[in-house]
């Protein structure tokens, strides 16, 4: 009996220390860089269907920027939802029946007679959905990496930016050919395209690396706020609370804003996508910083991309002129990919991997709740006023306030780390 108990606890061992081949870590990276191009990649070409939307059904801008803001804000917080369903399941089920429910809603959607059950279908029930594939992805490439894990997460949210660049175009293509309800049932079909890689993860959870004593770890207090490191922590979810409610304002409405101006939407478009594009250079300039200098802190190159993250929202909303509103867009852009390539690190730096699927899961039910309240104050902001002047202005200011936070928090890890004797 003892040696048949010895043979088991061997063979659950050998298990457990099974390590994912380099090839497989890849096609796992590479399923989980498409769940991210299709979740919040979509979320920037909801700007462009937005403007269609307050034609369509004639209603008022604050209605309208509830589908973007309740999909983009839900994408995020409703990860902390299921966060526990994911973690007892696998996220290869959890994948594959999101992805069947988001095509469904989304598809559904475009037969609305009004912006009501626009609002419900795509903005709550795709919102829902797409929030299981986006925090899926968080979890499968920190499973599958144990080592160069913060460069993998890097390159993860590469894939959001690709999605930000390609598809508002293709959407503005569409919506000039078949409307914007035939945008919404093309982009069901490319939601459902995610089912494979569900499959994928699901065919790859037995490499995942977990914690090995999972039980004791969630027993642990999460944050006690006793210590430096917890202050930080606490000062960076509200960080990540206020920064991308505030800071969606040129994805959610720089298209209006362009069309406004008399540029034509189009144009708005062009400026749209551009985001997309040099966020993805920023994301690849965060992911070169940090493969070839993996033990920097991660609080001052987010504290400097959030001081010229202020500075493309105000580029953008001062200056009338196409040409400057595209420097805005390029400072906005870049600072926003440095941002969002290394903010997975910083919670990792703070939580370490154990806790990481909670930290991010936190992270982003506090920043979808935030984002749900913005979008809708920017719509009606516009509807008050007749433009966008306080909300990029409000914008502007949280930025500044949040890289001030961060070289606070960067001044409390220098401390710790002087406490203990090692070198920042």
């Amino acid at each position: 009996m003892k040696e048949e108990t010895e043979k088991i606890h061997l063979i659950s061992k050998l298990k457990e220390d099974r390590q994912p081949s380099k090839g497989r870590q890849l096609i796992v990276l590479m399923a989980c860089m498409y769940m991210h191009f299709m979740s919040l990649g979509f979320t920037v070409s909801l700007g462009v269907i937005y403007v269609e939307l307050i034609r369509y059904f004639d209603t008022q801008r604050s209605l309208a920027a509830l589908v973007q803001s309740m999909y983009q804000g839900l994408t995020n917080l409703g990860g902390l939802f299921f966060a526990g369903t994911i973690h007892s399941h696998g996220v290869g089920k959890a994948t594959i029946l999101a992805s069947v429910s988001g095509a469904v809603s989304l598809f559904m959607s475009s037969f609305s007679v009004n912006i009501y059950m626009v609002i419900i279908l795509i903005g709550l029930f795709g919102g829902l959905a797409m929030s299981v594939n986006y925090l899926s992805a968080f979890i499968a490439v920190g499973w599958a990496f144990t080592k160069h894990r913060r460069t993998a997460l890097a390159l993860l949210t590469m894939a959001t930016a690709v999605g930000q660049t390609a598809l508002p175009n293709i959407v503005e293509l569409i919506i000039s050919e078949y409307g914007w309800s035939g945008a919404i049932i093309i982009a069901s079909g490319l939601v459902l395209n995610s089912l494979p890689c569900g499959l994928i993860l699901y065919s790859s959870e037995s490499y995942f690396t977990r914690h090995k004593h999972v039980g004791e770890t969630e027993k642990l207090p999460f944050c006690t706020c006793q210590s430096r490191v917890d202050v930080a922590f606490t000062l960076f979810m509200v960080v990540c609370a206020v920064f991308p409610g505030t800071g969606a304002v040129e994805s959610w409405f720089i298209v209006d804003l362009t069309d406004l101006r008399g540029y034509g939407r189009q144009a708005g478009t062009v400026l749209l996508s551009l985001v997309g594009l040099f966020g993805l250079i920023g994301r690849m300039g965060g992911t070169l910083l940090l493969k070839i200098r993996p033990s920097t802190r991660a609080a001052i190159p987010l504290g400097v991309s959030f001081a010229f993250f202020a500075l493309g929202h105000f580029t953008v909303i001062y200056f009338v002129k196409y040409s400057t509103m595209l420097a805005g867009v390029i400072f906005r852009g870049i600072s926003v990919g440095f941002i969002m390539c290394i903010q997975p690190g910083m919670l990792l730096e703070l939580k370490g991997i154990d806790r990481f699927p909670k930290a991010v899961a936190l992270s982003n039910f506090l920043s979808g709740s935030v984002q749900i309240a913005c979008g809708y104050m920017g719509g009606y902001i516009a509807d008050l006023t007749g433009g966008y002047e306080i909300a990029f202005y409000i914008a502007t200011v949280v930025a500044v306030g949040c890289s001030a936070c961060l070289f606070i928090i960067q001044a409390l890890l220098y401390r710790v780390t002087q406490t203990i004797g090692v070198a920042p």
